[in-house]
C-alpha cells in the first residue's frame, strides 16, 4: 500500500522532530536530553531522526535558525524611518514585542534553551555572544545612526544607545521567559510595563 500520503496542514518528521527537541531542551536542557529520547517522544527510531538531522547539534542550530529568522525580520517601523511624524523607533522595535512572542509560542522556550544553556556549553555560548548580541547591535546601531540622519532622534553615542536599548531587550527577555515560566503570557501587564520604558526613551533621545 506504501506509505500515506500527508494531510495538509499536517507537519512534516523535521518539523516535529524540532518541535519536540525545543520542548525537551527547554525543560531537560540540551546535554540531559538525547537523540533516541527525542525519536522514543514521537515514535521513531535513532536512524529515522539522523535521517533528518547528522547530529544533535545540528537540531540545536536549526532551532536558532529558526529564531533568527524570527528576531531579524523587520518591523513595519523600519520603513518610516526618516519620516518626523512616524511612530519613534522605540515604540516601534518595543511595542510589537509582547504579540510577537505570544504568536510565536516556540520562542519563548527557545529564549529559555538560550538563556539556560549558554553558561554551560561553551558553543551556546559563542554563538549567543557572535551570532545574537554582536548581530543584534550592529543592526540596533544602523538603525538608530539612520533616525540620527534624519532628526528623529538625538545625536548621541549610537554604539552606547544601541547597547542600552538591547540590554533592556535582553533583560526583559529574562524576565519573561525564564523568571516566569508560566505557559500563558499577561500580556496586558506586560504591555503597560513596557510602555513606560517607551516613554522613558522617547522622552530622553527625541527632540
Amino acid at each position: 500500500m506504501g506509505r500515506p500520503s500527508k494531510q495538509d496542514g499536517e507537519k512534516s518528521t523535521k518539523e516535529k522532530i524540532l518541535n519536540v527537541a525545543i520542548e525537551l531542551f527547554a525543560n531537560k536542557g540540551f546535554k540531559g536530553t538525547s537523540v533516541r529520547e527525542i525519536a522514543s517522544v514521537l515514535g521513531l527510531t535513532e536512524g529515522a531522526v539522523y535521517r533528518h538531522f547528522s547530529s544533535k547539534d545540528q537540531i540545536l542550530e536549526n532551532i536558532f535558525s529558526y529564531a533568527e529568522q524570527v528576531l531579524f525580520t523587520p518591523l513595519p517601523v523600519e520603513q518610516t524611518l526618516g519620516m518626523l511624524q512616524g511612530q519613534s523607533i522605540f515604540r516601534g522595535m518595543l511595542e510589537p514585542l509582547p504579540d510577537i512572542i505570544n504568536s510565536e509560542p516556540y520562542l519563548r522556550k527557545i529564549t529559555r534553551i538560550m538563556f539556560n544553556e549558554m553558561n554551560q556549553n561553551e558553543k551556546i555560548g559563542r554563538y549567543y555572544s557572535k551570532e545574537y548580541k554582536q548581530k543584534t547591535t550592529e543592526y540596533t546601531m544602523a538603525l538608530f545612526e539612520k533616525c540620527m540622519e534624519a532628526g528623529t532622534i538625538r545625536q548621541c553615542d549610537v554604539k552606547s544607545l544601541a547597547q542600552v536599548f538591547n540590554n533592556f531587550r535582553s533583560e526583559w527577555a529574562y524576565q519573561n521567559f525564564i523568571i516566569d515560566q508560566s505557559e500563558t503570557l499577561d500580556l496586558e501587564t506586560i504591555k503597560a510595563e513596557l510602555n513606560e520604558v517607551i516613554t522613558l526613551f522617547e522622552k530622553s533621545f527625541i527632540e
